[in-house]
C-alpha cells in the first residue's frame, strides 16, 4: 500500500507584487491569518505552517521562557510579528522574537517597523520545507544580532532536527555552537531539550531544563 503523502508546509511565491500591493494585501488578509508572509524587493512569498511546524516554534518557546524564568530576566514574547523596513522594501514573518530586559514594544503587537521599532534580541524560525527567499541577509539587513534557525521535516514520529544559531558580526551571518543572548547555552542542550521532550515527556524536559540551567549559574 502506498503511503500517504505528509502534509507539510505549503508555500507560494508571487514574483511582481510592489510595497502597495504588499500592504494591500495584508489588510485583505486579516489580523486572523495564518499565512506566513516573507517580501524582498518585489518578490513575495507565502507560506501555511502545519502542526509538526507550530509544534517546534512552541517547544522552542518554551525553552526560552523557562531559560528567562531562571534567570530572573523579563521576556516580550511577539509571535508570530511582521518585521517591515519599507524604506529598504522588506518584510518577514518568523515563528518569534524575543525582547530581553525592559522594553518598550507592546507584546500584543503583530507588525513592527524595525526602522522605527526596536529590533529583537532574537529571532526564531522553523523551516520544514526550504524558503524560496533567503532570510538570513534580511535579518541581516533590519539588524537582528541572533537567530536560531531549526530545520526538520514534518510526520517524524521524534524530532530529528538541526538548530543554527548565528551571530551577527559585521553586517553578515557567522555560525555559532552557543547562544549569544545566553552564552553558556549551547546549541547542542537545545536540541537535545526538543528530542527529550519527544522521548519523555514535555514535563520531565522542562524539569531536566531548569535542573541543567540552575547548575550553569553562578552560586550566590
Amino acid at each position: 500500500m502506498a503511503k500517504k503523502p505528509l502534509t507539510t508546509e505549503q508555500r507560494v511565491v508571487l514574483p511582481s507584487v510592489n510595497w502597495q500591493q504588499f500592504e494591500q494585501l495584508l489588510l485583505e488578509l486579516g489580523a486572523e491569518r495564518q499565512t506566513r508572509l516573507t517580501y524582498l524587493r518585489g518578490k513575495l512569498e507565502l507560506m501555511t505552517p502545519v502542526a509538526a511546524h507550530e509544534r517546534c516554534s512552541k517547544l522552542l518557546d518554551s525553552l526560552i521562557l523557562v531559560v528567562a524564568d531562571e534567570l530572573g530576566l523579563p521576556v516580550t514574547t511577539l509571535a508570530p510579528v511582521l518585521l517591515k523596513a519599507p524604506e529598504i522594501g522588506c518584510a518577514t514573518e518568523p515563528d518569534a522574537c524575543y525582547y530581553f530586559g525592559a522594553s518598550s514594544v507592546s507584546p500584543h503587537a503583530t507588525q513592527l517597523d524595525l526602522t522605527q521599532d526596536p529590533v529583537p534580541h532574537l529571532l526564531v524560525e522553523v523551516a520544514l520545507t526550504k524558503s524560496s527567499i533567503e532570510k538570513l541577509p534580511i535579518y541581516a539587513t533590519l539588524g537582528i544580532p541572533e537567530v536560531w534557525r531549526y530545520e526538520t521535516t514534518a510526520g517524524d514520529e521524534m524530532l530529528k532536527g538541526q538548530l543554527t544559531v548565528y551571530h551577527l558580526q559585521n553586517e553578515r551571518y557567522v555560525e555559532a555552537t552557543t547562544s549569544a543572548a545566553f552564552s553558556w547555552l549551547p546549541a547542542s542542550r537545545i536540541v537535545q531539550f526538543l528530542e527529550q521532550s519527544d522521548s519523555m515527556s514535555l514535563a520531565t524536559a522542562l524539569r531536566l531544563l531548569r535542573a541543567w540551567i540552575q547548575e550553569q549559574l553562578p552560586r550566590e
